[in-house]
């Protein structure tokens, strides 16, 4: 996925970081006496899947899973980006609770909701939200999604007539999906549109098209699904400069087993079902990016490589459906899919920067696999695993046998000076999440937190237990999203007449460190307050140190 290098022998990592990409000697020089090297034995390393649409945090109930349980699913087949695709206001809320307590592993981009699957309008509240791209950050405002034809309800918009009459359902006219789009890119979203039929799909990209007015779609906006495009629509897409999201694993096991699409949509648009051959010829450079739309269809990475590859799929039972003639003539490469499931699906989040391939600059999102896709037979792609998913430089998961393979990254505790640090009944709050009480922002690690569960103003109070002179006071942020805050320090011996000893006011990000050093020692410090007067999120802190001299 990296053209200048596209394959390599050895990879270093510092921290959350990719620091070289090089040959066995030239990353091996760069080695100390508390490296770990793990010697991989041949075993394949690539980037991440990212995946650029899918329900794993918002719909994880539909398949009576946790978002705990369908992230770590998502985790096995090495997913390690993705895009959560439905979030009105409540799912948002519970998404920031959710980062905040320390349990989002997944790089997650979050499109908010305008109107949802059936043409309801859920409205414009998204433009209080402003979309975020702070490198690193783990959740992401990443833009405003809308539904401009059925599916989960009605009917894709075709052209042509259904054998049971009509024409499919379009939810709004063509002026109104202008309109939408352009005050929503005027707000400086990037906007995601769900089109099927190819008549949703001609508005969509008229609808962009008109919100750009002949300048370049540097907000990328873009198109999901995808999977009537006709012929004539195809070079729109780069004319436009609008970014496709692809299925993978979709139709085949539908139309063999139950003629799913010549019974529903008819015969006539089946030569254009999801022709990505087709797709990627007329617009080449266009980065086409792949999604799962879990859990409407299959998350299995693989599953999805294979089927891009072959078109031929497995169903629940395990059993393989073969394609007819014009479905296997949809087929692409290798080498075509593979930067569809990473490079080119983070380019549709603004990611590609951060992830999507292995160098030096990059977060060490990565995995190693069973073996190499691009060396074996087309037809057993289905069979390759995931061994390992490294997100950020920590393991999140590695199969029980092959765990030698996995590398030791734990997070140690903070070793920082014990003097000062308060026992557990020397501590309040304002308020907290029972999850995520206050004792967390003293446990010396920074995985876990306080967080009120509340908005400003919010405070957390250390008793020290007797006067005490405090040199320095560290504050590790846990915020979501970024923003402007204002953060008072007070102390005192009283804990009723308490002194303001310093304020931090400006922009903060989830884990800036926030550190106050008099130049002078505070002596007769029993209490500290930090109180939270201005944030965009709940008050929260990973980390709070009282050093003493």
């Amino acid at each position: 996925m990296e053209p200048n290098q596209p394959t390599a022998q050895a990879i270093a990592i510092q921290g959350e970081m990719i620091i070289a990409v090089g040959t066995d000697d030239e990353i091996l020089t760069l080695s100390g006496p508390e490296t770990q090297i793990i010697d991989l034995q041949g075993q394949t390393i690539m980037p991440g899947f990212v995946d650029a649409h899918d329900h794993v945090f918002n719909d994880a109930g539909k398949k009576d899973m946790s978002m705990e349980q369908s992230q770590q699913m998502a985790l096995e087949y090495g997913i390690t980006t993705l895009a959560n695709m439905y979030n009105p206001p409540d799912v948002l809320d519970e998404m920031r609770a959710f980062q905040q307590a320390g349990k989002l592993k997944i790089r997650t981009s979050l499109y908010l909701t305008y109107s949802g699957p059936c043409g309801e309008i859920i409205g414009d509240w998204h433009k209080d939200v402003a979309p975020t791209r702070n490198s690193g950050e783990m959740l992401r405002i990443g833009g405003m999604k809308m539904t401009a034809d059925g599916g989960v309800c009605g009917k894709a918009a075709l052209s042509t007539a259904y054998p049971d009459g009509g024409f499919g359902d379009l939810w709004f006219t063509q002026d109104q999906i202008n309109q939408i789009v352009a005050d929503a890119q005027a707000a400086g979203y990037q906007v995601a549109i769900h089109a099927q039929g190819d008549r949703a799909i001609e508005q969509a990209q008229n609808a962009i098209a008109f919100a750009l007015n002949g300048k370049p779609n540097t907000y990328r906006h873009r198109i999901e699904h995808n999977p009537f495009a006709r012929p004539d629509l195809l070079s729109r897409y780069s004319e436009i400069g609008i970014v496709p999201i692809a299925f993978g694993a979709y139709p085949t096991c539908a139309e063999i087993h139950d003629s799913y699409y010549s019974s529903f949509f008819g015969t006539e648009p089946m030569p254009y079902l999801e022709n990505w051959r087709a797709f990627l010829d007329a617009n080449p450079g266009l980065p086409v990016a792949w999604h799962s739309d879990w859990p409407y269809a299959s998350m299995n990475t693989f599953l999805n490589l294979y089927s891009y590859v072959t078109r031929q799929e497995v169903d629940t039972e395990g059993n393989i459906c073969m394609p007819p003639e014009w479905l296997a003539s949809h087929a692409i490469s290798v080498d075509e899919a593979l930067p569809m499931m990473t490079i080119n699906a983070a380019y549709a989040l603004f990611r590609e920067t951060e992830v999507g391939s292995l160098k030096a600059g990059k977060f060490a999102d990565l995995l190693i696999i069973s073996d190499d896709p691009t060396a074996i037979n087309p037809n057993d792609l289905i069979n390759l695993q995931v061994w390992m998913t490294m997100v950020g430089g920590k393991v999140e998961f590695c199969a029980d046998e092959h765990a030698s393979l996995c590398p030791r990254t734990e997070a140690a505790a903070s070793s920082g000076p014990e003097a000062g640090a308060p026992s557990s009944s020397g501590i309040s709050a304002s308020a907290s999440l029972a999850t995520d009480p206050p004792e967390n922002a003293f446990d010396g690690d920074t995985e876990t937190i306080w967080n009120s569960g509340a908005d400003p103003d919010q405070w957390i109070q250390i008793n020290l237990g007797k006067p005490t002179t405090v040199s320095a006071i560290r504050l590790v942020v846990s915020q979501y999203p970024a923003g402007d805050t204002i953060h008072q320090i007070w102390g005192g011996a009283d804990e009723n007449n308490l002194t303001l000893l310093h304020e931090f006011n400006g922009f903060t990000q989830d884990p800036d460190t926030l550190e106050f050093k008099p130049s002078t020692p505070l002596s007769n410090i029993q209490y500290i307050k930090i109180i939270t007067t201005q944030s965009p999120s709940w008050v929260a802190w990973r980390e709070i140190e009282v050093t003493s001299p």
